[in-house]
């Protein structure tokens, strides 16, 4: 006898209909929301990576994007961005080279820009050092913290330009710093 106005439907057909829209609400959460997560969970650790001069070892998490020329490297941790660039030596010190950083390069790269002051400091090793932090603006509205430390050695100038959304890079203020510290310049 079928099933009408009358009568209800089989109950275990009822069930059944469900366990295929769970499964696939399921594989969309693992999917959309793991993705990136098991992408920096399953990344083997790089090695160090050289810019001429300098050497710098990234700490389990970091990825290095694109290519790795003398001069110039890029590694990322989820939303944070560290840009390394390598000069030579700057005569005026590292308090120096972080203004002409922040005058040459972030002023351009950004609608608007609120840098702090530089403050003077060494690294572990004792090579003279500056940095300062800065809020910024894209063009297209997004913002942005940033962290930027120069160390000045005999050998060359490394900056290192950490940053992230508004808010993302409170979480890798330490390992920058350590990979700082642990560079070799």
């Amino acid at each position: 006898m079928a099933a009408g106005p009358d009568r209800p439907s089989d109950p275990r057909r009822r069930e059944r209909r469900w366990a295929p829209v769970l499964i696939v609400a399921a594989l969309l959460v693992v999917v959309a929301g793991g993705a990136r997560s098991v992408a920096d969970a399953t990344a083997a650790n790089v090695g160090p990576v050289a810019m001429g001069p300098v050497h710098l070892r990234p700490l389990e998490g970091w990825q290095v994007e694109g290519a790795v020329t003398p001069t110039f490297a890029r590694l990322h941790k989820g939303p944070v961005i560290l840009d390394v660039t390598v000069h030579q030596p700057v005569a005026g010190g590292p308090m120096l080279a972080a203004a002409l950083y922040r005058e040459q390069q972030l002023e351009s790269s950004f609608a608007h820009l609120l840098p702090g002051a530089p403050e003077a400091t060494v690294t572990s090793a004792g090579a003279p050092a500056a940095g300062f932090t800065y809020l910024a603006e894209t063009a297209d509205g997004v913002l942005v913290e940033g962290l930027v430390i120069v160390v000045d050695t005999a050998n060359a100038t490394a900056i290192f330009d950490a940053r992230a959304p508004s808010g993302g890079l409170t979480g890798a203020v330490e390992d920058i710093r350590t990979m700082v510290n642990g560079a070799t310049i």
